[in-house]
C-alpha cells in the first residue's frame, strides 16, 4: 500500500516508562511508525525513549509534546507520586491517554479514572490459550474501524477483575468490547474502556494490545493506531472536520 497523506503532521504519542520503553522487542512501536499507512491516512509517531527514565517531571513529558500517552503494562514498575501525578496532570491539560493491561495497584489507581475506571479497581491478570475474542458493544466508535467482529485479539495475557473475575468497577468510562475467556474450568471478562471528559480521552485495554512477541495481530495494530487518533482528538473519517495535530490538540479543539 502506497502511503497516503505522508506530508501531513502525524500524531504523535510518547510511551511513559513501563514494559513497553524496556521489552521493545515485544511491541508493535516500530511497525506502527514505519508501516502506519497500512492502518490509515494519518501518520502516527511513537516516541519509546524520552520517557524512559526515572524521575518523570511534567516538564520532561511537555517537552515530548506528545498529544497522547501510552502506559503499556506498568506492571511490576514503581513510581514515585510525583511521577504519578505529573502523568495526569498532562492529561487532564488536553491530552490523551492509552493504558494497557494494567492492574492499577498502589498509587497507580490514580491513573484508573483518566481511562474511565474507579480508583478502588482490583485487578489480577492471567493467560487465555484457547483466545481473547471480543464482542464489539459499540461497533460503530471510531477504534474499531476497519475491524471485524469478534474481534480477535493476538496475544493470549489479559487483566481481571481479581475478586471473581467477572466485574468490572467502572466510573465514568463505557465499555465499549468485552471479551468472555475460558482458561480450564473458569470463564473471565476482559474488556476496553473508552472515557472521554472535558479536555481529554483515554482508552483502558485490558489485554496485552502491543506485545508482539506473544501474537499481537494486524487487528491488534489496526486498534491501537485507530485508538491513537480517537485519543488525540482526530474525527474519524467523513466527520467534516479539520484533522489538527501536535501539543495540546484536544484543549485547541474541545476546550
Amino acid at each position: 500500500m502506497v502511503p497516503r497523506l505522508a506530508g501531513a503532521t502525524p500524531i504523535k504519542a510518547a510511551v511513559v516508562r513501563s514494559q513497553g520503553t524496556i521489552f521493545l522487542g515485544m511491541t508493535i512501536w516500530n511497525d506502527l511508525n514505519t508501516g502506519w499507512f497500512n492502518f490509515g491516512d494519518v501518520p502516527v509517531q511513537i516516541d519509546y525513549t524520552s520517557l524512559a527514565g526515572n524521575g518523570l517531571t511534567l516538564s520532561q513529558i511537555t517537552n515530548t509534546q506528545a498529544d497522547v500517552l501510552i502506559i503499556s503494562t506498568a506492571g511490576f514498575l514503581s513510581y514515585t507520586d510525583a511521577e504519578v501525578n505529573a502523568v495526569k496532570d498532562y492529561v487532564q491539560s488536553g491530552h490523551g491517554i492509552i493504558i494497557t493491561y494494567d492492574s492499577f495497584m498502589t498509587n497507580k489507581r490514580v491513573w484508573a479514572p483518566l481511562v474511565g475506571l474507579s480508583d478502588s479497581i482490583a485487578l489480577g491478570t492471567g493467560t487465555f490459550s484457547h483466545g481473547i475474542n471480543f464482542d464489539l458493544l459499540q461497533g460503530n466508535h471510531p477504534l474499531f474501524n476497519h475491524i471485524t467482529t469478534p474481534y480477535q485479539a493476538g496475544a493470549p495475557a489479559m487483566a481481571v477483575p481479581a475478586d471473581d473475575g467477572l466485574s468490572w468497577q467502572v466510573a465514568d468510562g463505557s465499555v465499549i468490547a468485552e471479551a468472555l475467556a475460558p482458561s480450564g474450568t473458569i470463564t473471565a471478562k476482559g474488556i476496553i474502556s473508552a472515557h472521554e471528559a472535558s479536555t481529554y480521552r483515554g482508552l483502558y485495554f485490558a489485554h496485552y494490545i502491543e506485545d508482539k512477541a506473544d501474537g499481537s495481530n494486524l487487528q491488534d495494530m489496526q486498534v491501537f493506531y485507530n485508538g491513537l487518533l480517537w485519543t488525540a482528538g482526530v474525527p474519524e473519517p467523513g466527520a467534516g472536520l479539520l484533522i489538527l495535530a501536535g501539543a495540546g490538540i484536544l484543549s485547541v479543539k474541545r476546550g
